[in-house]
């Protein structure tokens, strides 16, 4: 297994990232039934736990324009905000502060997936849209989900699983909802981790913590974006952003 982590060190590194490029003031916070959306420096997303996990509480943060990227941020480290839509908030805010990846190529996060697990071992955390595809291509392929669809497992199948598994994707939103660490001290040490989803941050801390590639997402058209979380959109259904990802120095993808 590889070295141990706690969610709190993995939120601090993303923190520390963040305090490390230039504050700027928010100019808008779009809330929509799937995303939130904070626009600073550039325009940054994160899944709505309200939408993820609707029974727990959804009171919205009263942070809005002219607030500091920085502070919101740092609410991320707050206990209370575990599992709320202020950890979403905090996310955004990172999401648009953090650099884009160095080389920002667009790389949909199915067709890189689908290359990385072809014949292997792959557990999945989180339904994505395209995990029937995956079950095809893969060896063997398992989904946990807190909510399981037919054919998922139920995420307390974590301990059993991640251990078999050769390649490991994990949604962004167990930042949010305080899980990510308790799965990535479940994986083997020579098995690839990808985190994946629009509230997956850019933050170098994260490879340190046993995490091999971060599968993000990138604002290209912020008004067809916010337009579209006005709607209601959810991610798959979202115009004006492209999916990329960035590998740990050593990793090629």
């Amino acid at each position: 297994m590889r070295t141990p982590v706690t969610q709190e060190a993995i939120l601090a590194g993303i923190v520390k990232n963040v305090q490390e490029v230039p504050d700027h003031s928010i100019t808008s916070i779009t809330w929509g039934v799937c995303l939130s959306a904070v626009q600073s420096q550039k325009t940054g997303l994160a899944s709505l736990v309200s939408h993820i996990a609707p029974k727990t509480g959804t009171v919205r943060p009263a942070d809005g324009p002219g607030q500091s990227a920085h502070q919101t941020a740092a609410a991320l480290l707050d206990p209370k905000s575990t599992n709320t839509d202020h950890a979403s908030l905090a996310l955004a805010a990172i999401n648009s502060l953090l650099p884009s990846p160095p080389k920002g190529e667009e790389i949909p996060g199915q067709d890189m997936l689908l290359r990385l697990g072809k014949g292997k071992k792959v557990a999945v955390i989180g339904h994505f849209p395209f995990v029937d595809a995956l079950r095809k291509a893969c060896q063997t392929c398992w989904v946990l989900e807190r909510q399981p669809k037919e054919g998922d497992l139920i995420a307390t199948e974590a301990p059993t699983i991640l251990p078999q598994a050769d390649l490991i994707t994990i949604t962004g939103t167990t930042l949010l909802n305080g899980t990510l660490a308790e799965l990535l001290n479940l994986c083997r040490e020579d098995a690839t981790v990808v985190l994946l989803g629009p509230t997956t941050p850019f933050a170098s801390s994260l490879f340190s913590c046993g995490i091999d590639i971060l599968a993000g997402s990138e604002v290209v058209d912020p008004e067809a974006v916010l337009d579209g979380i006005r709607g209601g959109s959810c991610f798959k259904g979202l115009k004006g952003v492209k999916q990329t990802a960035w590998a740990r120095p050593g990793l090629t993808i």
